[in-house]
């Protein structure tokens, strides 16, 4: 392994953002890459989150899982390569809620030899460790992905285990046959860089669909009154509004005040408006209606049972349920069965075992998943996909459904 210490970064980072994923564990323990002869090993998966800083508060909820994560991982067998046992670790390294952070927590990551890393959510700080990570043969992983510019073959070892580009097609399917009548489609979403591919393909999807794009806006982060964009917004007279994506504070604002102004047709998230609990506890419960999001409801009997003994421990521990904490164990559990079907926990074996094929399709948390979705648009096959999470919201309440 390469032991080059590169201290710089991006711009600090200041934003929010809808899924994050963090990750701490008892100590900071060696990775194994290279399986022994037999035995009892242990494996060390590491995590980049900003457990101090701005963004610290929004990482909480996965911040918490960790522990359980890990403890669940481990009674279900941890990873078993030939005749030998891994107990796995999860270590978090803080980035401090900047990219000079992220670029400190790589350092530290390289000295401890990890060579598995959830990647940090937040796209700055994810491509300033990109050529750190990709000279030492680093694999990065992260649920809920969404940019081109993080997953393609100049990054060989990065991956998307579910993308929300996945969910766009099969969204407008059913959003369409849900409300047929629906002609006109207005586009109001984050003014983000890190979903520019989510953009652009739900605009295609509007278009394949055969609706017409009435109006198109991307609002700054941290608008807080969307009223001045939702009344020329309406005044293009769309049947729907689609806010892509988002995480509660901002989609939650845009349902509420479209409301208020009026607008009574239906509101879709295909990328996720966040977590489908708190979005509900956010928005008014006379506006809680026909509104259509890409996502979980962590709450429904209808999660599998994995996810359902990851609740109990999250809840065990005093610390609040929510969709972001489900996406350690996406990312690992799937990790897991790459080393086990490579028979290696070396990562050039790993990645060339998805590469070939031969894994096309794993378990996911979600149900059956399968690499290669949108090769078009990443330009590999290292974007995964899973089924359509569809949280419905009518007459104030949550209704849930796995549409695929």
């Amino acid at each position: 392994m390469k032991r080059r210490l590169l201290f710089g970064g991006l711009l600090t980072a200041l934003l929010l953002v809808a899924m994050v994923v963090v990750a701490c564990g008892d100590g900071e323990k060696t990775a194994t890459t290279a399986a022994p002869a037999g035995g009892e090993e242990t494996l060390s998966f590491g995590v980049i989150t900003s457990m101090t800083g701005v963004m610290a508060p929004g990482f909480k909820a996965i911040y918490d899982s960790v522990g359980p994560v890990k403890e669940l991982l481990n009674s279900h067998g941890g990873v078993t390569v030939g005749d030998t046992h891994y107990t796995i670790d999860i270590v978090a390294y803080d980035d401090q809620s900047t990219t000079d952070g992220a670029m400190t927590a790589i350092n530290k990551i390289i000295q401890d030899s990890v060579m598995y890393l959830y990647a940090p959510m937040f796209m700055p700080n994810n491509l300033a460790i990109s050529q750190l990570c990709e000279e030492n043969k680093i694999i990065r992983m992260k649920s809920f992905g969404a940019g081109a510019i993080e997953v393609n073959p100049d990054n060989p070892y990065m991956f998307f285990t579910n993308a929300g580009v996945e969910n766009i097609e099969p969204f407008y399917d059913y959003a369409m046959g849900k409300y047929p009548d629906v002609k006109k489609v207005a586009i109001v979403a984050p003014d983000d860089p890190g979903g520019s591919t989510y953009v652009e393909l739900v605009k295609a999807s509007v278009a394949s669909h055969g609706l017409e794009e009435v109006y198109f806006e991307l609002y700054p982060i941290g608008t807080e009154d969307y009223y001045p964009i939702l009344n020329k917004t309406l005044a293009a007279k769309p049947d729907a509004i689609d806010v892509i994506y988002g995480i509660p504070p901002w989609t939650s604002a845009v349902i509420n005040q479209s409301r208020e102004l009026g607008f009574t047709g239906p509101i879709y998230a295909p990328c996720t408006a966040g977590d489908s609990n708190i979005l509900k506890a956010m928005v008014k419960p006379e506006y809680l209606t026909n509104i259509l999001s890409a996502a979980p409801d962590v709450y429904s009997d209808k999660m599998l049972p994995i996810v359902k003994e990851l609740r109990a421990l999250v809840e065990k521990q005093g610390t609040s349920w929510e969709m972001d904490g489900l996406h350690l164990l996406d990312v690992f559990t799937i990790l897991i069965q790459a080393m086990e079907g490579a028979q290696s926990v070396d990562t050039e074996q790993i990645v060339a075992y998805i590469d070939s094929g031969r894994m096309a399709s794993f378990d996911t948390i979600y149900g059956p998943g399968e690499w290669n979705s949108h090769p078009e648009v990443y330009g590999n096959n290292h974007c995964g996909k899973k089924p359509l999470l569809m949280s419905i919201f009518m007459d104030g309440n949550l209704d849930f459904e796995f549409v695929q």
